[in-house]
């Protein structure tokens, strides 16, 4: 049985770019994100791979139920813009929560431990033949997203 993981993804735009990392041990080029930990809900991880990985501090566009709900323990987290599956080679099965976010401050600078680079993709970059399908239209998903989120 092939192992499975939570994970929590964000596309982060900005001038109508989006923000991909060339992945050290995949060889393509993905968005922010990386693995839920054992007691760290799906935002908490989103901020601190983004952190960890691009530098940047990010606040995440998807949306959030409001108001906050009376009762004490219960907490509405940012809906994923969409949740996905994928299989990854050597890396077993990826549960993916996406999110669509925009930079806030920090400063821009990758992990060389999980990267060979990092890029600003515009819509037109997007259309390379390096960019995988998947990643290519939800990025350009995020832009648009973004766009009309001003």
């Amino acid at each position: 049985m092939m192992e499975s993981h939570f994970v929590a993804t964000g596309y982060v735009v900005k001038n109508g770019k989006t923000l991909l990392l060339l992945h050290k041990k995949l060889g393509f080029w993905l968005p922010p994100g990386g693995h839920i930990e054992e007691n760290e809900n799906p935002i908490k991880a989103l901020l601190r791979e983004v952190r960890e990985e691009t530098g940047l501090k990010v606040k995440i566009l998807s949306p959030l139920i409001s108001p906050p709900p009376k009762e004490k323990d219960v907490k509405f987290l940012n809906v994923p813009n969409h949740f996905q599956m994928e299989t990854l080679p050597g890396h077993g099965i990826h549960f993916d929560l996406v999110y669509f976010c925009k930079p806030i401050g920090g400063r821009e600078k990758f992990s060389i431990q999980e990267s060979r680079d990092m890029k600003w993709f515009s819509p037109k970059d997007l259309a390379l033949p390096q960019i995988r399908d998947e990643v290519r239209r939800v990025a350009l998903q995020a832009i648009n997203y973004v766009k009309k989120a001003r």
